[in-house]
């Protein structure tokens, strides 16, 4: 398993780093979201496409029409998996994808850490076989940002979640996993967590809780539930009050998903 950096930056927190994380795939989905910013634009000659949901600048007509498609079928299932069917952005998301690497950092000058920057509703990548889960992750979080209508720093621990999961479906697989011989963080730390404030270990680990937690609620609670939990948290209802509302039987308070996400890790690692 090749070990990649990954950095993110949420909109409502200062810089979260993670030196070191274990990526299941080959993908190298490294990210930043800011608020506002301008980067210097592909060099002349590059091609424009624009489609329900994006509108993608890329060198050549073929290559932008190719990520135009995939980026739509991401967009569909991301809509699928956080039960959003009704949600329609207010206008396109931008994709613009620099040629290589040495473009993304000659014209973003972000450190060599960053695969994707996203800026607004635009995400900035470069080329490569890490372009799809990189996409992934940029786009649940521009999703996530524009539906819940501002930042709620309180579920930064449910958009970073969603954002990991997306990576890992973009690879084709199930979603990140947690490492069963490692303790979890208590819920109370890990909704309250600030990942640029700890260390290198427990970041990483926060970040892979983050993202299992959420795939086992996708899975578990089905995603019908998610669409109605966001609901509830977009009118700025509590977390407790949206898993009861998106998830009736099954959970009705973080209590009640920590205990059972916990049993589910237990059981994976027997």
């Amino acid at each position: 398993m090749r070990r990649w950096a990954l950095s993110a930056v949420l909109l409502s927190s200062g810089c979260v780093t993670i030196p070191e994380y274990d990526y299941p795939g080959p993908g190298a989905p490294r990210s930043t979201t800011l608020t506002t910013g301008v980067f210097r634009d592909l060099d002349p000659g590059a091609k424009e496409e624009s489609g329900l949901h994006f509108k993608v600048k890329a060198y050549g007509s073929t290559r932008a029409r190719e990520i135009l498609e995939q980026a739509e079928a991401q967009y569909q299932r991301i809509m699928n998996d956080s039960g959003l069917y009704s949600f329609s952005p207010r206008g396109l998301y931008e994709i613009v994808v620099y040629l290589n690497q040495d473009e993304f950092y000659k014209k973003t000058q972000f450190a060599n850490w960053a695969a994707g920057v996203t800026v607004g509703n635009a995400i900035y990548v470069y080329d490569g076989p890490g372009l799809m889960p990189t996409l992934a992750h940029e786009m649940t979080h521009v999703i996530f940002h524009e539906y819940m209508r501002d930042t709620r720093t309180d579920l930064r621990w449910l958009n970073e979640g969603f954002a990991m999961y997306e990576e890992s479906r973009a690879l084709g697989g199930p979603g990140v996993t947690w490492p069963g011989s490692q303790e979890p963080f208590p819920f109370d730390q890990m909704t309250g967590l600030v990942p640029a404030t700890e260390r290198e270990r427990q970041v990483n680990l926060w970040y892979k809780q983050v993202g299992d937690l959420v795939g086992f609620m996708v899975e578990r609670g089905g995603r019908v539930g998610m669409g109605q939990m966001f609901g509830i948290l977009q009118n700025r209802g509590g977390i407790d009050e949206a898993l009861r509302t998106g998830f009736p039987g099954v959970w009705t308070s973080m209590r009640d998903l920590e205990a059972a996400w916990r049993r589910k890790v237990s059981d994976a690692g027997r």
